[in-house]
């Protein structure tokens, strides 16, 4: 793991993209690959009390960023933008955490094993000083920093009064593309997102909608699971479609299912993985055409798996 540094304003390696910024940090504390920070991101922020929704919402479009290149940028908060740091770690695509607190403090206490996941895989920032405690102003503070680093902003779940708005209104105070999910009109978690649409940000349904709208990819795609052309892809048989840069987990869990269908909570206990991990490895193999989602919710094997 790369020791922490502390980049000033006139360092060659301060950010870009935050030395545009109106008021930029004066100084920045980094840990991790810091050539990230010049990569083309996306942020993904959104609730801390996520819906089931919000959650494969989250899945489904970062794995989608992350093929297209884009570096997914978020506040290593509980909630969406944990599910999004971690989708993203799971299938080899890059991240950045941006920080309410100094670099030697972990918040949240139960993040600290993705945290030090980022530290050594990705990159971790933030402007507070070693020792800085998550004090409640930090994080708004912290917010104009993922909107600078990002390109555009998708807000997946949010609340009306919610620190994901807030990002928002940095990335258009900077000129850049808001992206929102719907969700039920009912919930309280969607009336933030249903409101950023209403005033002109993107509804989006997929990554997809997301690409079109900025226009090109971010760069070369990440080798993941059916990278070749949908008409290749259909030349071949299914259990070929899923190659060496399959995750570790969609392994364990293709591994699991020899048995036959396995209810969603059981596979999770038999291979070891969060909800947000597990969610990734299985739509990672419906992608691939490796396994059908039956009611319950259960899975099954659809073919067999290359050894």
């Amino acid at each position: 793991m790369s020791a922490p540094r502390t980049l000033v304003l006139a360092d060659p390696h301060y950010p870009r993209a935050l030395r545009n910024l109106p008021q930029p940090p004066p100084i920045l504390h980094v840990q991790g690959r810091l050539e990230l920070l010049e990569r083309p991101g996306i942020a993904v922020v959104g609730t801390r009390r996520h819906t089931t929704y919000g959650r494969d919402a989250t899945v489904s479009i970062v794995l989608g960023l992350v093929r297209a290149g884009y570096v997914i940028v978020s506040g290593l908060a509980r909630g969406i933008d944990s599910i999004a740091h971690r989708t993203a770690l799971d299938v080899g695509g890059d991240t950045v955490g941006v920080l309410g607190t100094g670099l030697d403090v972990r918040y949240p206490p139960e993040h600290e094993d993705l945290a030090e996941l980022m530290a050594e895989r990705g990159c971790l920032v933030t402007e507070f000083p070693p020792g800085t405690p998550p004090l409640k102003y930090h994080f708004p503070q912290r917010n104009r920093l993922i909107a600078g680093l990002a390109r555009a902003v998708l807000v997946v779940e949010a609340p009306e009064k919610s620190g994901a708005l807030i990002t928002a209104h940095y990335a258009l105070d900077e000129g850049k593309e808001i992206f929102a999910v719907p969700g039920p009109i009912h919930n309280e978690s969607t009336r933030g997102t249903h409101r950023l649409i209403q005033d002109g940000a993107f509804l989006v349904t997929s990554a997809a909608d997301i690409l079109d709208v900025l226009g090109s990819r971010a760069g070369e795609p990440v080798p993941l699971p059916q990278a070749e052309s949908a008409d290749a892809g259909a030349c071949k048989p299914a259990h070929a479609r899923l190659h060496s840069s399959a995750s570790a987990l969609a392994r364990r869990v293709w591994t699991a299912l020899e048995v036959g269908a396995v209810d969603v909570e059981d596979l999770a206990g038999a291979v070891g993985a969060a909800p947000a991990a597990l969610a990734s490895a299985l739509l990672e193999l419906e992608l691939a055409g490796l396994v059908e989602k039956l009611p319950g919710p259960r899975y099954v094997r659809a073919s067999a798996f290359p050894g």
